[in-house]
């Protein structure tokens, strides 16, 4: 929220330089969400991927979750 109201002020400041590097830190805090979000689901599908050889069966939350976290 703080960056929000700094680039706010940034642009009303006609301070375009500035409002332009609170952008690309924004940017670079969405993926680096994104890759937060994609590590979470990889860790899921293998945990419950594993869960399945290891026990010879499977549950249906583990076919859900396998199938969340591969789409």
């Amino acid at each position: 929220m703080e960056e929000l109201l700094l680039l706010r002020q940034f642009i009303e400041e006609k301070q375009y330089d500035k409002a332009l590097e609170i952008v690309d830190e924004l940017e670079e805090m969405s993926r680096e969400d994104k890759l937060n979000k994609i590590y979470s689901y990889a860790i899921i599908l293998l945990l419950h991927l594993i869960k399945q050889e290891a026990e010879k069966r499977s549950t249906r939350s583990w076919e859900f979750s396998i199938y969340n976290a591969s789409k």
